[in-house]
């Protein structure tokens, strides 16, 4: 039966009258259509299949216009569930993507000692014997290690000065050329109020004094705030390993690297049969890469599984949501449903109203957490992902907003709000429509 708020016009084609009762399973009919004629018929059905689901559309739009306050309501709820996984999985992706860039311009082999199968302080003796290696171009050692600047954890990289990367930029002083002379991350200058030529201490050795010559760059990587980058020297004092370094960083020509890493295992384990020394632990720039990639994919993955659940959590909220103004729904079902819909026909307009709604809800969240990002520096969020940063971050928190996880956004609303709609709707255009309009 035709409905009048459809307004589905169905044409009648004279020529077919005299077929309507054919059996089209059986035989073909000695006298068929013209095969221009039958065109004419599948072009003017498609044509009107086209126009009753835009009119299906048209009437879902309608509704969601009409009970404005539900909608918008509807549309909050789900930029509210949308936004915090948006953010965290833009920001994820943003310190993904600005720790592989490091990786690109670190070095292509790192070398260290191999105790219980984690990496281990490494004797300087080793310098020698690995710079007379072929395919080597620049060696040298570096200390990586962590202390607290009163009860902000720090870190400390110490480095000799003509090896330290070009992309490092200050926002003061000068990079450190004499013993004792650090270099300090702006987090760490802005929090404890250090300017140049201060002097301090720090707790893990007190005897030893330092003096600020410079501080990073505001806008420098998220490994500078907290950052305290002195010559190696006075790293290794500090630290109290004279003669030993964290790692030793090998630079070598384009496709040696590879070659080099095996060469160097298979050296150092001949020149050392007895095993009086502990292994050497070599990592090439794609082992560490992957190590990068797996720990960030693993983070998020743990997020994402978390945020599943809070997602399945909402679902109940988004049926009561969802059900706001549920009398009012029924009552219009119920006349639609006695001026002639059938069942299937309600389903697709309610679901055609979700899919508006999350055509609009996802947008809508995508560009709250852009704003967010931008101009509160991801707050209350970034905190998550990285460490010991407090509320508001010290320098612009990196993201980078990637066409999947968008998607996984719109997904996950058409879920949320197909789940709180479609089952009640199922449930009232069941019901007889007398029963529906009381």
């Amino acid at each position: 039966m035709d409905t009048p708020l459809v307004q589905i016009e169905r044409q009648q084609f004279p020529i077919l009258r005299k077929y309507l009762l054919i059996n089209f399973l059986s035989p073909p009919h000695p006298h068929p259509l013209p095969p221009g004629e039958r065109r004419k018929v599948r072009g003017n059905e498609t044509e009107n299949i086209l126009n009753k689901h835009l009119n299906f559309l048209s009437a879902a739009i309608g509704n969601i216009i009409r009970n404005e306050v539900r909608s918008l309501v509807l549309i909050l709820c789900l930029i509210a569930i949308l936004f915090p996984f948006i953010c965290a999985i833009s920001i994820s992706e943003g310190i993904k993507f600005q720790s592989l860039i490091s990786v690109e311009e670190g070095a292509d082999i790192y070398v260290t000692m191999d105790y219980f199968g984690s990496n281990a302080p490494i004797s300087l003796d080793y310098l020698e014997r690995l710079r007379k290696m072929d395919g080597v171009t620049k060696i040298f050692p570096r200390i990586v290690g962590r202390t607290y600047f009163v009860n902000r954890l720090a870190t400390i990289v110490g480095v000799l000065p003509e090896n330290i990367p070009k992309s490092i930029h200050l926002a003061q002083g000068v990079m450190f050329r004499e013993r004792g002379e650090v270099v300090i991350g702006k987090g760490l200058a802005k929090e404890f109020h250090l300017q140049l030529g201060v002097r301090f201490s720090l707790s893990n050795n007190p005897s030893k004094i330092f003096r600020v010559a410079g501080i990073f760059d505001a806008d420098a990587t998220i490994w500078s705030a907290n950052l305290i980058l002195m010559s190696s020297e006075d790293a290794s004092e500090f630290f109290k390993m004279e003669g030993k370094a964290t790692d030793i960083l090998i630079y070598t020509r384009p496709g040696y690297a590879p070659f080099l890493a095996k060469e160097i295992q298979e050296k150092m384990e001949a020149s050392n049969p007895d095993q009086v020394e502990p292994p050497l632990r070599v990592q090439d720039k794609p082992l560490v890469r992957r190590y990068f990639q797996r720990g960030f994919n693993y983070k998020a993955g743990v997020f994402s599984a978390l945020y599943t659940v809070a997602f399945a959590l909402a679902i109940p909220a988004l049926l009561i949501v969802s059900g706001f103004g549920q009398a009012e729904r029924r009552k219009e079902i119920g006349v639609i449903k006695a001026t002639g819909w059938q069942t299937q026909e309600v389903m697709e307009m309610v679901a055609l109203e979700n899919l508006v709604i999350s055509l609009t809800s996802a947008p809508l969240a995508i560009l709250l957490a852009m704003a967010w990002l931008k101009w509160f520096n991801g707050a209350f969020i970034a905190q998550f992902f990285i460490a010991e940063i407090g509320l508001m971050a010290p320098f612009p928190v990196p993201s980078r907003f990637l066409p999947l996880p968008c998607l996984f956004a719109f997904l996950f609303a058409i879920v949320l709000t197909m789940v709180g709609s479609l089952y009640s709707t199922w449930r009232i255009a069941t019901v007889p429509p007398v029963e529906a309009m009381r």
